[in-house]
């Protein structure tokens, strides 16, 4: 079976999006499907081609095994509205174009956001009379508004009429969490329609393993207890609770921070660690997942803080199976299903958005206590193991494929 996966970012780009589908295209080779993703030339969350690659109009590669094409999308560094608008549409006309190129295909899997993504897929799909499937990562439009005062303008009605007519046309939609799946039900999809398919990790690249020496050499972190944030510094993400944390445990000079990120909210994170003299925090840029596991399992607790915005409550950060899957115990600040995996499993500490008192505790707790440490450091990756791995996840992936194949054919 030919699978046609349409995914505007793909390895080595970082991020939950990338991870999904290189992962996925990964794992189905595994189990002998043909594998053709269609995606740009990498350049998330930069805004400028990796190193390696050059821009042009189109070229193919392969990598464990998928057949990937690479297609030229708007690129910048700016982190502004029209730079991002014209990254997805550039794409969204890309794709669409290399797809009906694709030969043999029988079925399409388009992931959004963006939702542009979506309607490149769908359209495909339709031209060649094959099964359509949208995996629905983020809702779109709601996410462009998310943690912003952006009013419903006539542009995001527009983008949520798009979004009604996608969820119509899809024949499967994969929802990334309940609280996703449930936001899709309540947009009058038929329920029998959505299926849960959560993000994971692949324990062939994200595993416990002995500190690099040399790594923790040179960034100064010997005798540390490390406390490490990978991810996305942007308008969701509560950073005003990491430097208040830092700020209030600055007093125990072997507890440092760790930050692997970046975003719209950069600068501002860096401003105030300056102004605050926090030493106790060390911002790096994003890591590839080769070079991510060296830092994670450098670290002792691996942390997340978002804002009580209700995006946040669909939402289960990738960067906790990460975490999980090296071993490391948890302290989230988080509310709707990622709160009840990790105080119902075990596995750390959630506690609710903003709460700092309850955050350091949280941290001092795991840094004095080392037995419960240990426990949830297994039942993290014992959790991981059963639940997470991406292996478990690519076949409940099989699994729908082929119930769709069997139910509705076209």
């Amino acid at each position: 079976m030919q699978i046609l996966f349409i995914s505007q970012y793909y390895y080595p780009e970082i991020g939950a999006a990338s991870e999904r589908i290189t992962g996925f295209a990964r794992y189905l080779k595994k189990f002998n499907y043909d594998v053709t993703v269609i995606t740009g030339f990498p350049n998330y969350p930069f805004g400028k081609i990796y190193k390696g690659y050059k821009k042009t109009l189109f070229a193919r590669e392969e990598k464990d095994g998928a057949n990937i094409w690479r297609l030229w999308l708007y690129t910048s560094e700016k982190n502004n509205i029209i730079s991002r608008l014209l990254n997805y549409i550039s794409f969204m006309i890309s794709s669409f174009i290399a797809g009906l190129f694709v030969k043999n295909i029988d079925i399409v899997i388009a992931t959004s956001g963006p939702i542009f993504v979506g309607l490149s897929g769908y359209l495909i799909s339709a031209i060649k009379r094959k099964p359509f499937i949208l995996d629905v990562r983020d809702i779109w439009p709601e996410r462009i508004y998310a943690g912003t005062n952006i009013k419903r303008n006539l542009f995001l009605k527009v983008l949520e009429k798009l979004e009604a007519f996608l969820y119509k046309k899809a024949h499967k939609i994969i929802a990334v969490t309940e609280g996703v799946k449930n936001n899709i039900i309540s947009k009058k999809v038929k329920e029998k329609k959505v299926k849960v398919i959560t993000n994971g990790v692949d324990p062939e690249m994200f595993y416990a393993k002995q500190k690099n020496e040399k790594l923790l050499k040179n960034l100064g972190l010997y005798n540390k207890f490390i406390i490490i944030y990978a991810g996305t510094l942007g308008l969701l993400q509560d950073l005003d609770l990491i430097l208040n944390a830092a700020e209030k445990l600055n007093e125990k000079k072997e507890i440092v921070f760790l930050i692997l990120g970046r975003g719209a909210r950069l600068e501002y994170f860096l401003s105030k660690i300056n102004e605050k003299g926090l030493s106790n925090v060390k911002v790096l840029p994003p890591k590839p997942p080769e070079e991510l596991v060296d830092y994670i399992n450098l670290s002792d607790i691996g942390i997340n803080t978002n804002t009580s915005h209700h995006h946040n409550r669909m939402a289960i950060p990738v960067k906790m199976f990460i975490y999980l899957a090296c071993g490391k115990p948890v302290v989230f600040a988080n509310e709707g299903e990622v709160y009840s995996i990790i105080n119902d499993n075990k596995v750390g500490i959630c506690v609710y958005p903003g709460d700092i008192d309850a955050f350091c505790k949280a941290i001092l707790l795991l840094y004095h206590n080392r037995d419960l440490y240990n426990q949830y450091s297994q039942n993290g990756l014992r959790l991981v193991r059963e639940k997470f791995s991406r292996n478990i996840l690519v076949n409940k992936l099989i699994n729908l494929i082929h119930e769709l194949k069997l139910r509705d054919p076209l």
